[in-house]
Formats: structure tokens, sequence, C-alpha cells
């Protein structure tokens, strides 16, 4: 009895007829279904290409116009953000402290008309000494 040589199968139509085994996958192929195994690969290849191609695309228009990208994009409405929430705070803190000027300088007007009347008073009189004196220029230190 003969023992018969070990046959290779087609993985797609389970023949035995002229076997190829594809050395990227080492899957075995008919003849026919080698070849639709290599169009399915050029069409994979293609798809890998369009993508490459695409990519590149992107790469060039980005060199070409940096300030485009996204992340510039990102930086610049930070930057506006940031740059509107410090003149808010600005005018916020010009507010107060005009307000707080205006009553500082509003009760040292008060107090000035007030030592200016005693001073008016004084003089009027004619009733004044040196501690009268000391008096007014500690005021007028204060």
């Amino acid at each position: 009895m003969g023992t018969k040589a070990q046959q290779t199968v087609c993985a797609k139509c389970k023949k035995t007829k002229a076997i190829v085994t594809c050395k990227g996958c080492s899957t075995d192929f008919c003849v026919d279904h080698s070849n639709e195994h290599h169009n399915e690969l050029s069409e994979q290849l293609s798809k890998a290409e369009n993508q490459f191609n695409q990519f590149k695309s992107e790469i060039e228009v980005q060199k070409a116009k940096p300030q485009i990208h996204e992340l510039m994009k990102q930086i610049d409405q930070w930057e506006y953000e940031s740059t509107k929430k410090i003149r808010q705070v600005a005018d916020e803190v010009r507010h107060k402290l005009s307000s707080y000027i205006n009553t500082f300088v509003s009760d040292q007007d008060i107090k000035l008309k007030q030592l200016s009347e005693k001073i008016i008073q004084y003089r009027k009189d004619n009733d004044f000494a040196e501690p009268d004196i000391q008096f007014f220029n500690e005021k007028l230190k204060d």
C-alpha cells in the first residue's frame, strides 16, 4: 500500500488544485483565490495609501498655516477669556478704589472745613496760644 502525500487545501474553497501559499499570512489558496486574496490586499494598500495622503495633506496645511491648528484656536480662546476676566476684575477694583477715594476725600474735606472754621473762630476771637497751634499742626499731620 502506498501512502498519499499530505495535500494542502485552499482556505476559501477547500479544493486541492494548484495551491499557492501566501508568504504574508501563511494561508494556502488555489490560483483563483490567490488572485482574489491579492486583490483584497491591493484594496487594503489603497486604503492605507489614501489615509497616508490625507494625513500628508493635513500636515501640509498645518505647515502652511499653523495658526489654524485646533490647539492654537484653544489658546486664542483661553487668551480672550482670560483677558476678559482680567478687564472685568480691573474694572471692579477701579470702581471700589474710586468709591474709597471719594469717601476718603469727602471725609478729609469735612475735617478740613471743621479745622478751618476753628482757626477762623480762634483768629476772630483773637484767643489762641501755642497749644492751640500745636493742636492744629497735629491735626494736619493726621
